[in-house]
C-alpha cells in the first residue's frame, strides 16, 4: 500500500533520503543505516547476478517506502540495536545476509510463510535482531539465561 501512496519519484525519494541520513547522523546511528544499505545492494546485486537476474530490479527496493522506514528508523530502534559500533555494523550485515538468503529462498520457490516474501527485511530483522540483543545483553549481564 505503501508503494502505491508514494511512488518511486526521484524527488519525493531525495527528500526522504535526506531527512532520513540527517536524523540517522544526528542520533548516531548513519554507521547502521549505511552499513545495511551497502550490504543490500552488494548481496542483492551478487543474487541478480548469481541467479541471471537484472541487477536493478533486484536492487529497486531499497527506494521503496517500506525499505526506507526499515533502513531509517526500524534497523536504528534504540531498544533493539546492540552495544558498540563495531557490533552494530555486524548485525547490521548480518540482518542484510538473512534477507538475501530469505529472497534467495524464495527466488528458488522454497517453501515459505507468505509473510517471508512480502517483507524479507522485517523478518530478517525479527530472525537476527532478537539473538544478536539476546547475545548482547548475556555480554554485558553474564548471570541472565
Amino acid at each position: 500500500m505503501l508503494s502505491h501512496q508514494f511512488g518511486n519519484d526521484l524527488t519525493t525519494n531525495l527528500v526522504i533520503w535526506i531527512f532520513g541520513l540527517i536524523i540517522a547522523a544526528r542520533v548516531g546511528v548513519l554507521h547502521i543505516t549505511l552499513t545495511y544499505v551497502a550490504s543490500f545492494l552488494l548481496l542483492n546485486s551478487v543474487r541478480a547476478l548469481a541467479l541471471g537476474m537484472p541487477v536493478l530490479p533486484e536492487i529497486a527496493p531499497i527506494t521503496g517506502p517500506m525499505y526506507q522506514l526499515f533502513i531509517f528508523f526500524m534497523i536504528t530502534d534504540p531498544r533493539t540495536v546492540v552495544k558498540g559500533r563495531q557490533r552494530q555494523i555486524l548485525v547490521a550485515v548480518l540482518i542484510a545476509v538473512m534477507e538475501t538468503l530469505i529472497r534467495f529462498a524464495s527466488d528458488r520457490g522454497w517453501p515459505l510463510p507468505t509473510g517471508f516474501n512480502a517483507a524479507p527485511a522485517l523478518f530478517a530483522l525479527a530472525l537476527v535482531g532478537p539473538m544478536a540483543k539476546w547475545v548482547d545483553l548475556r555480554r554485558l549481564h553474564p548471570r541472565i539465561s
